[in-house]
């Protein structure tokens, strides 16, 4: 009787199942390499070489749920979970966050677009996936802006499509009622403007063109920043020549606080696809500090892969930095080289993805 039950169980739940056809997709990346640059700030001021083991070269090591439920009528359940994690040591990135890449969970509509709602991606992590030709990789845009990476707590994000004049528009548009609950205040009772974010992001095709606009602004996420409100606009043009894309991208940084900064950020790139097993990407980019402290320095950045199956690739990528007198970026971020270096490095790695 037992055995019947459970079988009996077994098929209505194999039947419901079928009938709404949910899928979940188990996926991820696992990425590691081995890393070598010069001129490393050292505990006594000078510069000295570094050998390292390095997580996520080109891709951050992850693994995640993806979850798609077909509800009829061009309307469907959607939701990702998704973690970041280093491979050198098995910790969890994004401050600890089981779940910190993503975790949201929405309604989409082949009519009316998507609706998500939980931890997302802001507008200018999709600006820098759209137009850094070596991004996400380590020696990318993040390196000069590390929101190129963002995510939001607390986030509503709408995405919706249009044919437009022949074109498709694509809208990107998320608000956050508190993007760092972690780290931060997240939504504080009585004053609904701390750690606010508001991020949008406008992309059209045409033909082989793509033109991207970008708009982001965050309140500080603390009740002592909340008079600090930092902002982001960015424009990018990209055209497929197939099989290099060119890319050219300009995005300006702005905060206002007791002392008002900005800088702006400029960029060319290309993409070049050799053969379907070779990828070849390139970046140029080009700060012009105003008074963030930052200086004027120029990074340069390579990324060559080549795939050994579907799932498996290495990857070479060089990076070099040429800062000027008052500037000290190195390939680790900001104040790791000394003032006014020449850094350069070469790392190699395996990716793999399932």
């Amino acid at each position: 009787m037992n055995k019947t039950l459970i079988t009996l169980s077994l098929a209505s739940f194999a039947c419901t199942a079928a009938m709404a056809q949910t899928s979940v997709t188990l996926y991820g990346i696992v990425d590691a390499g081995v890393q070598w640059t010069n001129h490393n700030l050292t505990s006594t001021g000078g510069g000295a070489s570094t050998f390292a083991a390095q997580s996520g070269g080109a891709q951050t090591s992850r693994w995640g749920l993806r979850i798609n439920e077909d509800l009829g009528g061009g309307l469907a359940a959607v939701a990702r979970l998704e973690n970041g994690f280093n491979a050198m040591n098995g910790t969890m990135n994004n401050s600890g966050r089981l779940f910190g890449r993503s975790a949201y969970v929405g309604l989409s509509s082949s009519k009316y677009g998507t609706l998500t709602l939980g931890r997302q991606t802001t507008a200018i992590y999709d600006f820098g996936v759209l137009y850094d030709a070596v991004g996400p990789a380590t020696w990318s845009a993040i390196l000069l802006d590390s929101a190129m990476t963002s995510r939001a707590d607390n986030s509503v994000t709408y995405v919706k499509k249009f044919g437009i004049g022949g074109g498709t528009l694509r809208i990107k548009n998320l608000y956050s009622f508190g993007y760092d609950s972690v780290t931060g205040a997240g939504p504080v009772a009585g004053d609904y403007k701390i750690g606010k974010e508001e991020s949008l992001l406008l992309t059209y095709d045409y033909r082989a063109a793509n033109i991207g606009l970008l708009y982001d602004v965050q309140n500080g996420n603390t009740v002592a920043a909340r008079n600090t409100r930092t902002s982001r606009y960015g424009v990018a043009f990209t055209y497929d020549f197939q099989p290099v894309q060119l890319i050219a991208a300009y995005r300006l940084y702005t905060q206002r606080a007791a002392k008002n900064t900005s800088e702006a950020l400029y960029w060319v790139a290309a993409r070049y696809d050799a053969t379907p097993f070779l990828s070849l990407n390139w970046d140029v980019f080009y700060e012009a500090d105003r008074n963030t402290g930052h200086g004027n320095p120029l990074l340069v950045s390579f990324l060559g892969s080549y795939l050994l199956s579907k799932r498996t690739d290495i990857y070479v990528q060089l990076g070099v930095v040429a800062n000027h007198a008052n500037s000290s970026l190195g390939l680790a971020g900001y104040n790791t080289v000394t003032e006014g270096a020449f850094q350069t490095g070469a790392m190699l790695g395996v990716r793999h993805r399932f």
